[in-house]
C-alpha cells in the first residue's frame, strides 16, 4: 500500500489537475467475486465478512488505482505500461535483490493491484512466485490489473497471510509482506508470533521485506518485533513521496553486507532494472552506518 497522497502526486506530475479528473469507478465489478474469475478457481475463498470494505478501481489520467476507501491508494498502475513500478516503496521492496540476487522462490503476503507480483514474474523468469491474498474481491480484479494467470511458476492463493505462513508448505528465499486492508495492517500480520513463523519459514540466507507505515504510532513496536525474531539482522529505510518504511530482515550470518558487496550488487541490478538500485543501496548503507552509533530513541525510527 502506498501513501494516500501518492496518486495526487502522479496527477500533478502528469499536469492533470485533481479538479479536472474523470474517475471511472468499478466497485460494481468488484462486488461480484465471481466476475472475471472462474467459478471454481478459488473454492477456498469465503464470502466477504460483514462490514468489510469492498475494493474498487479508479481510472484517472492514464493511471488505474485500487482503493478500499476514499483517498487511500492501495496500488497504482500505468495503463500505458502495466508492468512499471510507479511508487518508491515498490522500488525499495525490490531491494531484496541486494541480499538475494537470484531467488528460486518468492512468497508474497498481499496481492493488491499486483505491482510487485507482476514485476517479479516478468523480471525474474527463473523464479517461482506464490501470493497469498485474503480477499476474493481483490483476486477477482486480477485481470483488470494485468496480473498473470496461474501457471507452473506463478500461483495466487486465497488465504489469510498468517495462516499461509503457518500452514502452507514452502521454503522461500524471499518473503514479501505487504498486506493491508481498509483499516491498515491487520494485527495477525505484525504479531511477534507471525514474525517468528516468517523467520522459521525462510530458507537459510533468505530475506523478509515488510512494508510498514512510519507514521504509525506502533511502528517502533513492529520494528522491535521483527528485530527480535530475526536476531537483530534488520535494517529499514524510508521511502520517498510518502510515509512508508521498508524493513529488510535477513536469515543469514553474512549480515550486514559490506559496502563493496552491496554497491557491486546494486551496480549489477541497475543494468537489469528500470529504477535505481544504487539509490536503495545508499539508503541501506546510511541506515547501517547509523546503527554503529545508536542514539536515544533510535529503534523507534528503526
Amino acid at each position: 500500500m502506498s501513501d494516500q497522497f501518492y496518486l495526487a502526486m502522479l496527477l500533478a506530475a502528469a499536469g492533470r489537475p485533481n479538479s479536472d479528473k474523470q474517475a471511472v469507478l468499478s466497485a460494481e465489478g468488484a462486488a461480484d467475486p465471481g466476475e472475471g474469475m472462474p467459478e471454481n478457481r478459488h473454492p477456498e475463498c469465503q464470502a466477504p465478512a460483514a462490514g468489510r470494505s469492498m475494493p474498487y478501481v479508479e481510472e484517472i489520467g492514464g493511471f488505474q488505482s485500487l482503493h478500499f476507501s476514499e483517498g487511500a491508494v492501495q496500488s497504482e498502475m500505468s495503463l500505458a505500461d502495466p508492468r512499471l513500478l510507479l511508487s518508491d516503496y515498490t522500488h525499495a521492496m525490490m531491494g531484496f535483490l541486494l541480499f538475494k540476487e537470484a531467488p528460486e522462490q518468492i512468497e508474497m503476503i498481499g496481492l493488491g493491484g499486483g505491482s510487485l507480483a507482476k514485476y517479479c514474474y516478468h523480471a525474474l523468469p527463473d523464479t517461482r512466485i506464490t501470493v497469498a491474498e485474503i480477499s476474493p474481491e481483490v483476486i477477482a480484479l486480477r485481470e483488470r490489473f494485468r496480473i498473470p494467470a496461474d501457471d507452473e511458476r506463478f500461483t495466487v492463493l486465497c488465504a489469510d497471510g498468517a495462516d499461509f505462513i503457518r500452514q502452507h508448505e514452502g521454503r522461500p528465499d524471499v518473503l514479501l509482506v505487504d498486506g493491508f486492508d481498509h483499516q491498515g495492517q491487520p494485527p495477525q500480520l505484525c504479531s511477534p508470533g507471525f514474525y517468528d513463523y516468517c523467520y522459521e519459514r525462510l530458507a537459510p540466507g533468505g530475506v523478509m521485506v515488510v512494508n510498514l507505515f512510519g507514521s504509525d504510532d506502533k511502528f517502533g513496536v513492529f520494528a522491535a518485533r521483527i528485530r527480535d525474531s530475526f536476531l537483530d539482522k534488520v535494517v529499514s529505510i524510508a521511502c520517498e513521496g510518502g510515509s512508508n518504511k521498508v524493513v529488510f530482515a535477513c536469515k543469514s550470518e553474512q549480515f550486514p553486507p559490506s559496502r563493496p558487496q552491496l554497491l557491486a550488487k546494486a551496480q549489477r541490478c541497475d543494468a537489469q532494472h528500470p529504477f535505481s538500485m544504487s539509490s536503495i543501496a545508499q539508503r541501506i548503507l546510511h541506515r547501517l552506518e547509523q546503527r554503529k552509533h545508536p542514539r536515544a530513541g533510535y529503534y523507534d525510527s528503526y
